[in-house]
């Protein structure tokens, strides 16, 4: 695995807390606290603080594009559906610059070092969320709102609709970009498709399978890997629950679903072929074709407590982060695609 010289950064003294973690490949990530930016170059065993001076508190928004370049967003005065501060990186976490931003919050997704969009969150109700879409073309120093959906604003649009709570924005370039989400109607998937910037929006909604005819589900951000390939987490919520895996070869224009694994779970979609679904149960149920097939991972760890997240960079490599009701943050690595996960937290 690549190993990195240790970045220019400050050693942690102690283990952090770590409530999620955005690894880049088997040594390379990054990783927050409740109050820090972290970076590790061993797989985890070893964290560095690369938090921006003056930021005491955990972003309201982040994005990692690399080992070296980041981006956060933190809300002025806890407030997130107002303006905000954006950190943004080019050397690791050495050195942040600062840019005020008309967005406090959000869901972020950047292309390149220059290109990016924020989907953020201007409060939900009733099933209902207003939204607004912005996109940068340098990097994050200007800013243009693309879109909101919000009743109360002026050049309101409802493309992408009011209707349906949003989970998160994936982009593939300047022009491309899907929302999904949830709302609460039977055979409703909650995808939507920009082909022009975030100007207009088209709902996609793939058939669900008979079998789940009538389910409501619960749609998360498409990840793409290039030449096409792409694949949409849905969960379905019917007489059974299940997570569908929906994969597209033309670049998301369509989505067709793979084979539903009956659990209620997190996926995590490291390349086209490997697929993995848990809930942090004694069973990880893992794919090397691209959803058709699954098999179980009997894993030696079962958490007990929530299931924050895991997230695979390749068929082997992974790790967890679970929480306990008392605010104890554990982070797992597993190194043999799932069976075997050690307690990386000292």
């Amino acid at each position: 695995a690549p190993t990195a010289q240790p970045p220019s950064l400050p050693p942690l003294s102690s283990f952090p807390s770590i409530h999620s973690i955005q690894m880049l490949d088997a040594s390379n990530g990054w990783a927050l606290t409740d109050t820090q930016v972290v970076r590790t170059n061993d797989g985890g065993t070893s964290w560095y603080n690369a938090t921006p001076k003056g930021v005491t508190t955990a972003p309201d928004g982040s994005y990692f594009l690399n080992s070296t370049t980041a981006w956060l967003v933190v809300s002025s005065g806890g407030n997130p559906i107002g303006n905000g501060t954006l950190y943004h990186t080019t050397d690791g976490g050495v050195t942040w610059t600062t840019t005020s931003v008309p967005f406090g919050s959000g869901s972020m997704s950047f292309i390149d070092a220059n290109t990016g969009w924020v989907l953020q969150g201007l409060g939900a109700g009733m099933s209902h969320e207003a939204v607004a879409v912005f996109t940068t073309s340098d990097g994050g120093a200007t800013w243009t709102q693309a879109i909101t959906d919000d009743p109360q604003a002026p050049n309101t649009s409802d493309t992408l609709p009011f209707a349906g709570d949003k989970s998160g924005l994936t982009a593939v370039d300047a022009s491309h970009a899907w929302v999904t989400g949830a709302e609460p109607m039977s055979d409703l998937i909650y995808v939507y498709m920009t082909q022009d910037g975030g100007k207009t929006w088209t709902g996609q909604n793939p058939a669900l399978p008979s079998a789940f005819k009538g389910a409501m589900t619960n749609v998360e951000p498409p990840r793409f890997f290039g030449n096409g390939e792409a694949v949409l987490p849905v969960g379905a919520y019917a007489n059974t629950n299940a997570l569908i895996l929906y994969v597209s070869h033309d670049g998301g224009a369509t989505w067709a679903p793979t084979t539903p694994v009956s659990l209620n779970g997190h996926a995590s979609t490291p390349t086209a072929a490997d697929f993995f679904v848990w809930d942090g149960g004694p069973t990880l149920y893992a794919s090397h074709d691209s959803g058709i097939t699954w098999s179980s991972v009997a894993t030696n760890i079962n958490v007990k407590d929530n299931l924050n997240m895991f997230q695979f960079v390749d068929a082997k490599n992974g790790w967890a982060v679970s929480s306990d009701t008392s605010g104890v943050y554990t982070l797992y690595q597993t190194q043999d695609g799932g069976a075997t996960w050690n307690v990386l937290n000292p």
